[in-house]
């Protein structure tokens, strides 16, 4: 099973990057497999650490695959070994790296838990946090699945959104919406 997560690392400057990801468990450990190249990756392979943020408001996923938002408020964290969460996070577990396995596209990056903290309880997505969290894997497709699919499925994803949004999941499909219609502009695809 993959769970939909944000995950943050930190560069060897101090430089937090903030991704969305999905991540596995295998029995009491978390399996993060970033994509080469990509600074998560490079974050960890540099500091062996990371945090796994569990969050509800999906406003993050889509500021950041959108590059609407980028920057997200983050912890005031003074140790050194471990990563800052998300302040909007819901949970977060502190990681550390036990074993990387190798591959040409994305590295299983194998890390044992060092602390888990809740910081208020994830009551579960709706239909419209999932959308935009569908929405968003896809808008992180763009020019590697036709354009095609990717309407056709975000016509589906919108059911969820005109049902059952509330004014964050609104906002975060806003940011969607425009993110692929730059995209069909800067391609010269027509809009229907």
């Amino acid at each position: 099973m993959i769970h939909e997560v944000i995950v943050t690392t930190i560069s060897n400057k101090g430089i937090v990057h903030i991704a969305p990801m999905g991540i596995r468990f295998i029995d009491k450990q978390v399996i993060i497999s970033p994509f080469k190249p990509s600074t998560t990756l490079n974050n960890i392979i540099e500091n062996n650490i990371a945090t796994i943020n569990f969050i509800d408001d999906v406003r993050v996923f889509a500021g950041i695959v959108s590059r609407h938002k980028k920057d997200w408020e983050l912890s005031a964290r003074t140790d050194l070994e471990i990563v800052p969460n998300l302040t909007l996070t819901n949970t977060f577990y502190n990681v550390a790296v036990s074993e990387y396995q190798e591959d040409d596209k994305r590295p299983n990056i194998i890390c044992d838990i060092k602390n888990s903290e809740i910081i208020k309880p994830f009551l579960g997505f709706n239909r419209a946090q999932f959308s935009v969290i569908e929405a968003a894997v896809l808008l992180s497709r763009l020019g590697m699945i036709s354009m095609e699919k990717i309407d056709r499925e975000i016509e589906y994803l919108k059911i969820g959104i005109d049902k059952t949004a509330g004014p964050n999941e609104l906002e975060a499909w806003r940011w969607i919406q425009d993110k692929i219609l730059s995209y069909k502009k800067d391609l010269k695809i027509p809009n229907d």
